[in-house]
């Protein structure tokens, strides 16, 4: 994995060199934030449920601004130029080349993320269970957003698209309400990969699971990351074919 180092300090450098793009989206996404939770203030008396409502939603949005649907639009981008040939003549592997490029772009927002949580809970053991488990779902949702990237082999342009694969992460990911209130719903809902990246680690930030969930939840990651990885590979293998290489 040595080799995919250089990929890794590129995006960390593009993203300290664009930085304000970085901090525009963190005050969006606050600033998003602060309305929803305004907004459940009004709607729950109780003092001790809305604390527990506010720390679940700040970690949710927080989480999906390291969790993004961007490797979705970037893969897109270089269909559409032709620049994937460029790509592909190198010995690199092109999922390993995009996964460590983007994990450097969301390194400095994964490291504020931490320190808060460790500033919120005083304790280092729910942080190590959470990094854990956000290495196995970094893995399953950058393959989810691979296996959607690959209809930009059929599809002039993945643009639109965009609205609607966030309406479906803001719904099921639960970053306006916690998913449980849907009740009975919320048992076919819990092992969605949106949820998986979100819902469960704010639970397991707010004591609200247990062991068992915990394994339970590592389990679904797991078979989420078996099938995008075995899906993606087989749409890359159809797509490929397809390209033309336009614009290279």
């Amino acid at each position: 994995m040595k080799r995919y180092l250089p990929i890794y300090y590129l995006g960390l450098k593009n993203s300290l060199i664009y930085r304000a793009n970085m901090i525009m989206k963190l005050v969006l996404q606050l600033a998003s934030l602060l309305v929803t939770v305004l907004m459940w203030k009004f709607i729950l008396t109780e003092s001790g449920s809305f604390q527990q409502m506010a720390r679940y939603l700040l970690v949710t949005n927080l989480i999906s601004l390291i969790f993004t649907t961007g490797p979705v639009f970037q893969f897109a981008d270089m269909v559409e130029s032709g620049n994937l040939s460029l790509y592909l003549t190198r010995p690199l592997s092109l999922y390993w080349y995009l996964f460590n490029y983007n994990l450097g772009l969301q390194t400095p927002l994964l490291l504020l993320y931490l320190i808060l949580l460790l500033f919120l809970l005083k304790s280092a053991g729910p942080v190590l269970l959470l990094l854990i488990y956000l290495f196995l779902s970094s893995l399953m949702f950058f393959s989810l957003m691979m296996v959607l990237a690959m209809l930009s082999f059929w599809l002039i342009n993945m643009w639109p698209l965009r609205s609607g694969i966030n309406a479906v992460y803001l719904l099921l990911g639960g970053l306006y309400f916690p998913l449980n209130l849907l009740g009975p719903v919320y048992q076919y809902l819990k092992y969605n990969p949106f949820s998986l990246v979100t819902d469960f680690p704010a639970r397991l930030l707010t004591g609200t699971t247990d062991w068992r969930d915990f394994f339970a939840n590592c389990l679904a990651v797991c078979c989420w990351l078996f099938l995008s990885v075995l899906l993606g590979k087989t749409l890359f293998k159809k797509g490929i074919k397809t390209f033309e290489g336009v614009g290279a």
